[in-house]
């Protein structure tokens, strides 16, 4: 009997390893755990490569050149040709000054040069007649010369007397100066005349004054610098508007960029030959091709309190800082895509170079993306 009782008892002090460790190794929490550890280790080394293999921003906006149009005349407006928001052309007339007192201006100028035009013509006649009269006092100069002269020998001789040589004398003094007379009467007339033809200074001047009149007539007339939009109208007719003030914003249509924030590390293998794509939230369920012109080399640190004067010390005291994004500017092949707005909210992503693998996440990721701005 003890024998079977210790045969039947050591089975069953057997027993309870065995159960205790059957619940451990089939405990499904402790898989379930180690997969998602393992997912989060996998998914965080997978986002430190695309930041650098193909970062991708959603902070980037539209751009474009905007233009505050101003006259460069003053004047009254006659004639509104747009409305608020409107797409233009080049060259088309978005409003005009009224042009009669630039008008006035031009019929005034064009008579100024017509008269000087005439002194011109007078000046030369006094410059003909002053030039006339030193050649006949020359001539006259040399004659008495010639014969003061034969007058001083006949004297030196004794064949006339001493009063006819001091007679002589005086003639040939008084020639001489109606010579320097008409030389002095010769250089006064030529710089009243001036350079002659069109270096004259008083035509270049009257001139001038006409081609500035003629100019300011024709910035009566305000256009289009080129295709694009008319924003912020804040003119009508009769209105007095001064030169340089603002009357409207225009926005190039032909000059649309993106401009996107990237985080520094983001930029270790970005260049200007990369292409991108971009999703506009104006138009979901779209990707267009891009690629990257320029990549900004510096941000303002901000360290001066504009106010006070005094610096400003960033108080970081977390574990991870915030990393500094820098300026990325891409445009498109061609034609821009219609229906983008100025200031419109884009998603970026950027493939820096030939990698399979991280390039297909990142076209999958953006084409995500465009789905989802349905819903945003």
């Amino acid at each position: 009997m003890s024998t079977e009782a210790k045969s039947a008892a050591t089975p069953a002090a057997a027993d309870p390893p065995a159960a205790a460790q059957r619940p451990s190794s089939q405990n499904p929490l402790r898989r379930v755990a180690l997969a998602v550890v393992a997912a989060v280790v996998v998914l965080f080394a997978l986002s430190i490569v695309m930041e650098r293999l193909t970062p991708s921003s959603s902070q980037a906006v539209v751009q474009a050149y905007v233009v505050r149009m101003a006259p460069d005349v003053a004047g009254r407006v006659i004639e509104v040709n747009v409305s608020d928001n409107a797409r233009v052309e080049p060259g088309r007339v978005l409003f005009r000054i009224d042009p009669r007192p630039y008008e006035i201006a031009v019929t005034e100028a064009q008579a100024q040069v017509e008269r000087i035009g005439q002194t011109l013509g007078a000046s030369t006649a006094a410059v003909e007649s002053a030039q006339a009269r030193l050649v006949r006092a020359t001539a006259e100069f040399d004659n008495i010369q010639a014969q003061s002269q034969r007058v001083l020998e006949l004297v030196q001789r004794g064949i006339l007397a001493k009063s006819k040589g001091d007679e002589a004398r005086a003639a040939l003094d008084g020639s001489r100066a109606s010579v320097d007379g008409a030389d002095a009467d010769l250089a006064k007339a030529r710089e009243e005349l001036g350079p002659r033809g069109a270096e004259n200074p008083q035509l270049r001047a009257a001139l001038a004054t006409l081609e500035r009149a003629r100019l300011n007539l024709l910035h009566t007339t305000v256009t289009a610098p080129a295709a694009g939009v008319v924003s912020n109208l804040q003119l009508a007719t009769g209105q007095f508007i001064g030169a340089g003030q603002a009357a409207l914003t225009f926005i190039d249509a032909g000059s649309i960029w993106v401009s996107a924030s990237f985080k520094e590390n983001s930029l270790e293998h970005m260049s200007t030959t990369d292409m991108a794509e971009v999703v506009f939230d104006s138009l979901p369920g779209q990707v267009f091709p891009a690629k990257v012109e320029s990549i900004g080399w510096g941000v303002s640190q901000s360290s001066v309190d504009p106010n006070t004067g005094l610096p400003t010390i960033r108080n970081d005291s977390s574990w991870v800082r915030d990393p500094q994004r820098f300026p990325v500017r891409l445009i498109f092949d061609g034609t821009p895509p219609r229906g983008i707005r100025f200031g419109s909210q884009v998603n970026v992503v950027i493939y820096t170079g030939s990698n399979p693998v991280a390039n297909a996440i990142g076209g999958a990721w953006i084409r995500l993306i465009s789905i989802l701005t349905y819903a945003s």
